[in-house]
């Protein structure tokens, strides 16, 4: 197995496929882990790209050290990785809760990050009132309270529900993945998470971004990509119709394409 280990000392699992310069590097959700890119990873690989996919602390098959879940500290595993890996003008994607990783990490200086593509994820947790694309804060509530007290077939009904075909297979491999992820660990990240409102650091990316949402995923509206559109100093947008929240299983190629496209239209600026 390959980890790259951080400075605090918590080894985070990686894979590096593929070959050639400006990478994707992947960033799963809550609860996640590299494996659940694999779909993406094959496609983009066949399309010519390096792609580094890991799976953040505390989940997966990285360390679950017994505290330490903020978000400026995944940023900073980010960081690691594309350091030790040597990373340069990456794409980096966020997916779901990778979506407040990367734009934590861009917040933090974005240090070999070329573009930005946030996939089915928030800005922030809970409605404002200038910003109706979130759930209202009693429902996170009670969406945490009925996690904690129904584990784990809560978990399994969550997992269902990223899927528009729930095929036995695909629920109980992101179930099996969702469970490496200690329950009191998944609860303090999302609280921190639940504490942040990114609007703001879209609204100063120095990169190009990407809002690639699907119009059936349960949790995170389209008007999200239309939002991140609009507000970003250079932003742009693209649907997916055949998938729910879980894009990366359901259709690795389109969103692989989405990718490449996104890649072709922003060139990287080469000085001579």
């Amino acid at each position: 197995m390959s980890y790259v280990t951080t400075p605090d000392g918590v080894r985070l699992r990686y894979r590096d496929v593929g070959s050639g310069a400006e990478p994707v590097l992947l960033v799963h959700g809550w609860k996640g882990s590299h494996r659940l890119w694999d779909k993406t990873t094959l496609a983009l690989r066949e399309r010519g790209r390096r792609v580094v996919a890991f799976d953040l602390r505390g989940m997966g098959e990285s360390d679950k050290p017994g505290s330490g879940y903020d978000f400026e500290r995944m940023a900073a595993d980010v960081g690691c990785v594309i350091e030790q890996l040597e990373l340069r003008d990456a794409t980096l994607v966020g997916w779901s809760m990778g979506v407040t990783v990367a734009l934590s990490y861009l917040h933090g200086g974005g240090a070999g990050v070329a573009r930005l593509v946030l996939l089915n994820g928030p800005l922030r947790l809970t409605q404002a009132p200038d910003f109706p694309h979130a759930m209202p804060a009693a429902q996170f509530d009670g969406y945490i309270a009925d996690l904690v007290a129904r584990w784990p077939e809560s978990e399994y009904e969550f997992q269902q529900a990223t899927l528009v075909e729930q095929s036995r297979p695909l629920v109980d491999l992101l179930y099996g993945i969702a469970l490496q992820t200690p329950l009191d660990v998944a609860v303090e990240i999302v609280r921190a998470q639940a504490r942040l409102d990114l609007r703001g650091v879209v609204e100063q990316l120095r990169v190009p971004v990407l809002a690639a949402y699907a119009d059936l995923d349960p949790y995170y509206p389209t008007s999200l990509a239309d939002w991140i559109a609009a507000h970003a100093p250079d932003g742009q947008r693209a649907e997916l119709h055949a998938s729910a929240h879980a894009t990366p299983l359901e259709e690795p190629g389109n969103l692989a394409d989405a990718i490449e496209r996104f890649i072709a239209s922003r060139p990287l600026q080469r000085r001579p």
